[in-house]
């Protein structure tokens, strides 16, 4: 049997860039409040502990523990997924 030692993670992380220009005011209030939002949409969302964390110039999103469907939750809200840069 093997052990480890150490720390051990099975998290996952993504993120996203959203120019600011393919966001309507409506969209980005809802992005900042994603855990509420989402839950409005009926989807699984994480605690507050696990929210996103968002950046704005272009707007930037990532996050270290890949709990909440954020690429689900902008296409629900209308975001233009074309305009979605997703790297992993």
């Amino acid at each position: 049997m093997k052990i480890r030692q150490g720390f051990v993670s099975n998290s996952s992380s993504s993120s996203f860039v959203i120019p600011m220009s393919a966001l309507t005011p409506e969209q980005l209030g809802k992005i900042h409040n994603h855990i509420e939002e989402g839950k409005k949409l009926g989807m699984e969302c994480c605690g507050k502990h696990d929210a996103w964390h968002i950046k704005e110039a272009s707007l930037s999103l990532s996050t270290n523990m890949d709990n909440f469907d954020m690429y689900g939750f902008l296409s629900k809200i209308g975001v233009d997924m074309d305009k979605v840069d997703r790297t992993e």
